[in-house]
């Protein structure tokens, strides 16, 4: 197989420039050896890595570590200010030092680009092959660690995977209050829950008969919601802002309100909620992590529920883009 070739013009891309500094080639010539590397590995579960782009952005670590500023350094920054650490996914120890190269910085780059925001989630932070091939470039990168050059240019900020999520600012949730204007829909749920404010309903039938007997609404001979006909396992959430209605999700709740709940479901696919956009609209979800109606959601790997529940606002972020805080 031909060996692909990285360009100067790529390597500017990603720094967002159009013109040269002296240090550039000496990165793009590392980023060739990183690729020399990176290729034998571009296979299960590693397969979704694309090795000349991952290849570029470890280089750019490189050059952001090297000079303390550009896009890396816009990442931690901007993560420690929203969890209080420098990366997700790492229990961090002395051994970290934030100043120079890391193994965990390199681990993070090349698990966002074998588990990239646009596909299913398929890599573990921790698996074997990743974990050894972070080594590998680490050490490569500690080697070359006297001679890399100072770029006086500072990267874009926003190269880093996942930069971009981390500038939606979190809402706080719609609780009500006694100022809040509540529509009709949200007045009638909450008399018929006592105030509390999730509903479980198990099938099209029990969703109709609450929009009918409960909120009131006029009866239809074709059906009400009738795209949420062919669904089940509903749950209802009324809130200050109005009344949502998410199907398919109820047995992942833990909730002593809720008699859907099923531990095994909420293991297989609850973590779902967290990286496939539209599976819970945003607000349920949020909910759902700020009480704990989640406990058994994992990850489909090793250390799979200790990682979502530490984790899972950034994975939300990384994985749902626009219907993240979206309305």
């Amino acid at each position: 197989m031909k060996t692909p070739k990285l360009y100067m013009n790529q390597w500017l891309q990603l720094n967002g420039r159009r013109r040269t500094t002296d240090s550039d080639t000496w990165y793009l010539s590392v980023a060739g050896q990183f690729l020399d590397l990176l290729l034998p590995h571009c296979a299960a579960p590693l397969q979704a890595l694309q090795p000349e782009k991952t290849a570029l952005q470890l280089a750019c670590y490189f050059q952001d570590a090297i000079a303390q500023q550009g896009g890396w350094k816009y990442f931690t920054n901007r993560y420690h200010t929203l969890y209080g650490r420098p990366l997700p996914f790492y229990t961090l120890t002395d051994h970290y030092v934030p100043d120079e190269i890391n193994r965990e910085d390199v681990g993070y780059l090349l698990w966002a680009n074998a588990s990239p925001a646009t596909q299913p989630l398929a890599c573990s932070p921790f698996d074997e092959s990743l974990t050894a091939l972070s080594l590998d470039i680490y050490q490569l990168m500690d080697e070359l660690f006297e001679e890399a050059p100072i770029s006086d240019v500072s990267s874009t900020n926003l190269w880093v995977p996942g930069s971009t999520a981390l500038l939606t600012t979190r809402r706080p949730l719609p609780h009500i209050t006694p100022q809040s204007k509540l529509t009709n829909d949200v007045k009638r749920c909450l008399a018929y829950t006592q105030g509390y404010p999730l509903v479980y309903l198990s099938t099209y039938t029990d969703l109709y008969r609450f929009l009918t007997e409960v909120l009131q609404w006029e009866a239809h001979p074709d059906g009400l919601l009738t795209d949420l006909k062919d669904e089940s396992d509903f749950v209802i959430y009324a809130n200050a802002k109005g009344m949502l209605i998410a199907p398919g999700v109820a047995a992942a709740f833990c909730d002593a309100h809720n008699p859907l709940y099923q531990a095994d479901a909420a293991r297989e696919w609850g973590y779902r909620l967290f990286t496939e956009p539209g599976a819970c609209p945003f607000d349920l979800l949020k909910y759902a992590m700020e009480q704990n109606l989640l406990p058994e959601a994992a990850l489909p790997f090793a250390e799979g529920k200790e990682l979502l529940h530490r984790n899972g606002d950034f994975l939300a972020r990384y994985y749902l883009g626009d219907y993240y805080e979206g309305d």
